[in-house]
């Protein structure tokens, strides 16, 4: 049999199996050959990619929430479920990469912040439009511990997307005002924290802020906390400390912080991941601020902001 006539047989073959049905007994009958020979020829069929099944769950494009979206005042609300083994934050962040390509264009500038949600983000994106990456914020540090988990991120992003990428070596809170200050002076910080001015979009994660809520609360002086509470901090984005109410909470610890500033993240188009379970209202805090314009969120997470909205 020539090889044309072979690969004709095999997409016959295959059409009679895979589309009409008809069992490998009755096709071997029709072509005058066994059922094994049908069985081997499906299988080359599908080797040679003559045939190509796809499988398509809808779950893994989660779940419009157009009426939560419009009781927060964002642009799109989306709830996912993981797959079978798969942890809620690699969800979140596949879902998140989703949106990523459909906000993204040729030439944009994309704002990723640190947190270990988004650390799975690489691993749900074969590609990007070419676009610059900018670092929005380091780790949050811990004795022993390093920036090198966050430049590895947007590094991996940054050869997905081929552009130029602007790394920020440094942790998201430091030890005092004066080494953050001698820190955003060095070059390389200040040209991130500066690149941040003109983010098209930027993808961040956002935690409580209240006590037990935050780790980076851990972080805050006794005087810091005793007004971070005063204050009515209930969220937390990329540093940055929201109340209830919206409003940009400051506690003095913000002047120990690198990292994008609110404005900065308002002009930008917003994915927002919200992975702390346990905290609606720091969903509709930083809703309120302006950090979110795509929101990625669980089930669990959706009913609960919705009860605390009611």
């Amino acid at each position: 049999m020539s090889q044309k006539s072979d690969i004709q047989l095999m997409a016959e073959l295959a059409t009679e199996y895979f589309l009409q049905g008809h069992s490998k007994v009755e096709i071997a009958t029709a072509h005058g050959i066994s059922r094994f020979q049908v069985a081997r020829l499906l299988e080359r069929a599908q080797n040679e990619g003559i045939v190509q099944i796809r499988v398509v769950n809808p779950l893994d494009a989660g779940e419009d929430h157009a009426d939560l979206a419009a009781r927060l005042g964002v642009s799109s609300a989306t709830v996912v479920t993981p797959r079978t083994g798969e942890t809620l934050r690699s969800a979140l962040a596949r879902q998140a990469a989703g949106v990523l390509q459909q906000r993204l264009h040729e030439g944009a500038r994309l704002g990723v912040a640190w947190s270990r949600t988004l650390m799975h983000l690489p691993e749900h994106l074969q590609a990007l439009p070419r676009v610059d990456v900018v670092q929005l914020v380091g780790p949050l540090s811990a004795p022993g511990t390093s920036a090198a988990a966050s430049s590895g991120l947007v590094h991996a992003l940054g050869s997905l997307a081929g552009g130029q990428i602007w790394p920020l070596p440094t942790p998201l809170i430091v030890e005092s005002d004066a080494v953050a200050a001698s820190l955003r002076a060095m070059a390389e910080v200040r040209a991130a924290l500066e690149a941040a001015d003109d983010l098209d979009v930027a993808v961040v994660s956002v935690g409580g802020g209240g006590e037990g809520a935050s780790t980076l609360r851990a972080r805050f002086t006794p005087q810091e906390q005793q007004d971070a509470v005063e204050a009515g901090v209930v969220a937390e984005c990329s540093g940055i400390l929201v109340t209830a109410n919206g409003e940009i909470a400051r506690s003095g610890m913000e002047n120990r912080v690198i990292g994008v500033r609110a404005e900065q993240l308002r002009s930008a188009r917003v994915i927002a991941l919200a992975p702390a379970q346990d905290h609606p209202e720091a969903v509709i805090a930083a809703a309120r601020a302006g950090f979110v314009d795509d929101l990625v969120l669980s089930d669990d997470l959706a009913l609960r902001v919705k009860a605390a909205l009611d």
